[in-house]
C-alpha cells in the first residue's frame, strides 16, 4: 500500500509528533521588521529579473515532469502537484562566487536518488527578521544534511519593502550578512512563485519538495521552530515511501 505524508506504526510516531511540534511563527508577527522609511524615494531600484530559457531536463537528461504540475500540497493519501519548472537567476554558492547564475528547479529532479532526496525552498525577504533567523539556522546545518540527501534553495522575494523587490544590492547585502553557504536565487515581488500562493508581505514561505518526483510534500507560511526536525521528518517520509508518481 502507497505510504502517507503521517506514515503507520512507529514512523507515524516519529514523523508525526516532529511534525505536530513545528509550531508555524506567522509572519504578520515579523511585520514590525520593516523599515519605515523603505518607501521612500531613495529605495534602490527592483532587480531587472529578465525571463529565462527554460531547462527542460535534469543534470542525467531526464525530462522535467509536465503532468500535475500546480501548488497544492500532500494532504494525508492524497499527493500534493509537482513543482513547477521555474527558473531564476541566483548565486550558487557558497556567499556570492561566481556572480550571478541560471538556477533551474529542474537540476534538483532525481528520480534515482543519485544526489539528494528532499529540496527544501525557502522564500524570504530581506525585510523580514524571521526570515533572517531561518536562515541562520540553515546555514548551521546545511553542510551535514547535504550528506543525508538534503539540499535547500533560497528564493529572495522582497527587499527592504514589503512585497516589493529585491534590488540586487538588498539581496548581496542579506548573503554576506549570513554567509549563505547554498544557492540563493531571486524572483522580484514574486512574480514566479506568486502563482503557488506565495506573498511577498507574508514571509517567510517555506516548502519541501520530494526531488524524486518533485512532489510538494509541504507549503507554509511561516518558520519551523527546528528547521532540522522539519527536513528530517520530510527525509524519513521519502526514505519509507514509494514515490508518488
Amino acid at each position: 500500500m502507497r505510504g502517507t505524508w503521517q506514515n503507520n506504526g512507529a514512523l507515524t510516531r516519529s514523523i508525526v509528533s516532529q511534525v505536530l511540534r513545528l509550531i508555524r511563527v506567522l509572519s504578520l508577527a515579523g511585520m514590525v521588521a520593516v523599515t519605515p522609511a523603505c518607501g521612500s524615494d531613495d529605495a534602490p531600484s527592483p532587480f531587472p529579473d529578465p525571463d529565462l530559457a527554460l531547462e527542460e531536463t535534469n543534470p542525467d537528461g531526464v525530462p522535467y515532469p509536465t503532468d500535475r504540475i500546480g501548488g497544492q500540497k500532500r494532504r494525508g493519501t492524497h499527493p500534493g502537484d509537482r513543482m513547477p519548472n521555474f527558473t531564476f537567476r541566483a548565486y550558487r554558492g557558497p556567499g556570492r562566487e561566481g556572480g550571478l547564475q541560471t538556477v533551474s528547479l529542474a537540476e534538483y529532479l532525481d528520480p534515482e536518488q543519485r544526489r539528494h532526496k528532499v529540496l527544501h525552498l525557502q522564500v524570504a525577504a530581506t525585510w523580514c527578521s524571521i526570515c533572517s533567523s531561518e536562515l541562520e539556522a540553515t546555514v548551521s546545518i546545511a553542510e551535514p544534511l547535504k550528506e543525508r540527501g538534503v539540499v535547500f534553495l533560497e528564493v529572495i522575494v522582497s527587499g527592504a519593502t514589503a512585497g516589493k523587490g529585491p534590488a540586487l544590492s538588498e539581496v548581496d547585502a542579506w548573503i554576506d550578512r549570513h554567509k549563505t553557504n547554498f544557492p540563493t536565487g531571486i524572483d522580484v515581488a514574486a512574480r514566479r512563485l506568486g502563482g503557488l500562493g506565495v506573498n511577498g508581505a507574508a514571509m517567510p514561505h517555506d516548502i519541501l519538495i520530494d526531488t524524486r518526483t518533485m512532489e510538494i510534500l509541504d507549503s507554509s507560511v511561516g518558520a519551523p521552530v527546528d528547521v532540522g526536525k522539519y527536513v528530517l521528518a520530510a527525509l524519513r517520509w521519502v526514505e519509507a515511501n514509494p514515490p508518488s508518481y
